[in-house]
């Protein structure tokens, strides 16, 4: 019938065109289609490619005008439409025709949207538990990431969590603070996000989180005390190589006071590249072997926290302000860790030199711990 479509509608008239546009979703529907046959089904009958996204299923699909599933989001729409169940709006339908839009693609987009609201409202809705399941094993978890799986171990993985494999998510690496409760920290981020997100503990110190959609997510996660740093965007089944990237960001996620707790990969922009350095060089450079015998001394973690303090301020009586001393007393103790660090603190190279190597000595501190 869709090659029989494609001829009729160069022939009809335009209500048999039409009405034969309704027949075609109207026996696709009968046919208790998938989304991916529908989105498929109508990039055909448009002659172009044809998306479909539910942001609140995690399911994002697109197909060519020949029939081939097409990775990530669109890059130009050209028609758009909704769908709607029970009065509420699940996502968005699209051709991506190049130059001008046809007589009919405003039509097809509309019936676009009723059959895959047809298609949605006959799937029970993911419960609570449902978005839970699947991260229960940490295998499963390990499996979506590593990038030495196949796209079919991937795929198979991805299906049993409940994801589309062409969704697309941001993979977030997410050291938990102790005694933060993993159904806590998961239930804070869907209400932040209004997105599917799913959790998994790979460790006492490092969990996995795949939050679903194409937007990035914001930090606005409340109640979040530990630390985290997201990747960028990916196709469900380039999980890997988000998650590579937010392990890297999460090194430095609070390594000094200008870097926040929780942090998305690219804010770092060339800071990242201090993460390519081996672990086993900096710990032995003597700027950084410094500040360890620094920590390591009495009262250590006090004058590195004054230390980060002075480095990061605007001056030093907004770094007294900040650690709590007054002025005169502050300026005395940087002299002090100055001498230790062998380092003249007063002056901006100097400054610049030891804030490098602290963050250098906290990234390299995490890789040992």
């Amino acid at each position: 019938m869709q090659g029989l479509m494609v001829k009729l509608l160069n022939v009809d008239t335009p209500g048999e065109r039409a009405l034969r546009v309704v027949a075609y979703f109207d026996q696709l529907a009968a046919n208790n289609p998938d989304l991916d046959v529908v989105v498929r089904a109508t990039a055909i009958i448009a002659d172009c490619p044809a998306g479909l996204e539910l942001t609140s299923r995690g399911v994002l699909s697109r197909y060519s005008a020949e029939g081939i599933a097409l990775p990530g989001p669109a890059a130009s729409v050209s028609q758009r439409g909704t769908v709607v169940v029970d009065a509420n709006e699940q996502g968005t339908v699209w051709l991506e025709r190049a130059g001008e839009t046809l007589e009919l693609d405003e039509f097809i987009v509309e019936r676009f949207g009723l059959t895959v609201a047809g298609v949605v409202a006959k799937q029970r809705p993911p419960s609570d538990a449902d978005l839970a399941f699947g991260f229960s094993d940490p295998a499963l978890a390990q499996l979506m990431v590593n990038g030495r799986a196949s796209e079919a171990e991937r795929s198979r993985a991805a299906r049993l969590i409940g994801l589309h494999p062409t969704s697309p998510v941001q993979l977030i690496a997410l050291e938990p603070r102790v005694g933060e409760q993993p159904d806590a920290l998961i239930a804070a981020m869907r209400a932040a996000w209004r997105r599917p997100v799913y959790l998994a503990a790979l460790s006492r110190q490092l969990s996995l989180v795949i939050a679903v959609g194409s937007d990035p997510v914001e930090w606005n996660v409340e109640g979040l005390a530990g630390r985290a740093a997201s990747g960028p965007v990916v196709d469900l089944l380039d999980a890997p190589s988000s998650w590579a990237v937010a392990r890297d960001a999460l090194r430095f996620a609070g390594a000094a006071s200008p870097w926040p707790r929780v942090l998305d990969a690219e804010q770092l922009g060339v800071v990242r590249l201090l993460g390519l350095l081996d672990p086993s060089v900096v710990a032995a450079h003597p700027d950084v072997a410094r500040l360890e015998q620094l920590a390591a001394a009495p009262h250590g973690a006090e004058a590195i926290a004054i230390l980060d303090h002075y480095l990061h301020a605007d001056s030093l009586r907004s770094a007294a302000r900040a650690a709590n001393f007054h002025h005169s007393s502050l300026q005395s103790r940087i002299v002090r860790i100055g001498e230790a660090l062998q380092v003249d603190l007063r002056t901006p190279a100097g400054r610049q030199r030891v804030a490098l190597a602290l963050i250098l000595w906290r990234i390299t501190r995490r890789d040992q711990s």
